[in-house]
């Protein structure tokens, strides 16, 4: 029978890792196991914050109105095989453009805080393409606009230095680290939540850990938060962390190390 090295079962099992992944960035959170009515995921591994609203017209939110059309209503996030993952399901329609004398107001982009303190030091610019950024560009020592709330949920004009800062909006700069895989749908989709006339749109992202790291990640647990520019809704969700797992890179030089040692030989005993 023949033997097969230690080394060589376990750089096997890195490179045949790189297929179990169960997400695919395409706007379709279908391989998350929701369940519609709930949105609840089955997927094991995943975090899931829901907090669907549902009304009839321009309801209340917190801490503004809207209604549906700028209801955050689920996210989702998983890390495997070094990568992060995120989805949103929201009322509201990713292609929405800014017209804040109609009181219409844009999605904002994804913001990642290391700390679990509000100050976010990563963002993932998925639909604002503020002027001279990278669409889809990962960013660190991110300058945030904020909503038109204060803390107290009073509304501030736009661009106010009352506004929230535990609610980032869009990016307005910040140092590029590299480019998530992103996707959204433009066509609302019903037969979510309690209210099933309800149109929905879906977000997914991936990103490589490394660039979590190069931001100054510890590996331990971080909130990911999405809003509108308005801020008139937003969701949080908190993620456990990859504490203890190496750095992808540091794996990259783990597997080249056990490729050395299989071309090593035993020599004969005397």
């Amino acid at each position: 029978m023949k033997k097969i090295s230690l080394s060589a079962f376990v750089i096997a099992a890195v490179v045949s890792g790189s297929a179990l992944a169960q997400i695919t960035i395409d706007g379709s959170l279908s391989d998350w196991k929701i369940d519609p009515k709930t949105w609840v995921s089955s997927l094991p591994g995943v975090s899931y914050t829901e907090e669907d609203q549902t009304g009839s017209g321009a309801y209340y939110l917190r801490p503004g109105y809207g209604g549906q059309a700028y209801d955050a209503e689920a996210m989702y996030a998983i890390i495997q095989n070094g990568t992060l993952f995120i989805a949103l399901a929201t009322g509201h329609n990713p292609l929405t453009v800014d017209n804040f004398g109609n009181n219409v107001y844009a999605a904002g982009d994804f913001a990642i805080d290391f700390g679990n303190n509000g100050t976010y030091e990563l963002g993932i610019n998925v639909v604002n393409n503020f002027l001279g950024g990278v669409l889809g560009g990962v960013y660190a020592n991110p300058d945030w606009a904020y909503g038109l709330w204060d803390v107290a949920g009073n509304e501030v004009a736009p661009g106010s230095a009352a506004a929230d800062m535990a609610h980032p909006t869009s990016l307005r700069g910040g140092t590029l680290l590299g480019s998530a895989e992103s996707s959204y749908t433009t066509t609302g989709v019903s037969g979510y939540g309690s209210k099933e006339d309800d149109l929905h749109y879906f977000y997914e992202i991936s990103l490589d850990l490394q660039l979590l790291y190069d931001a100054g990640w510890d590996g331990n647990e971080f909130n990911i938060h999405w809003t509108q520019n308005c801020a008139n809704d937003s969701i949080l969700l908190t993620v456990p962390g990859n504490p203890g797992v190496p750095e992808p890179g540091s794996l990259a030089l783990f597997g080249v190390g056990l490729v050395g040692l299989i071309g090593m030989r035993r020599r004969p005993a005397k």
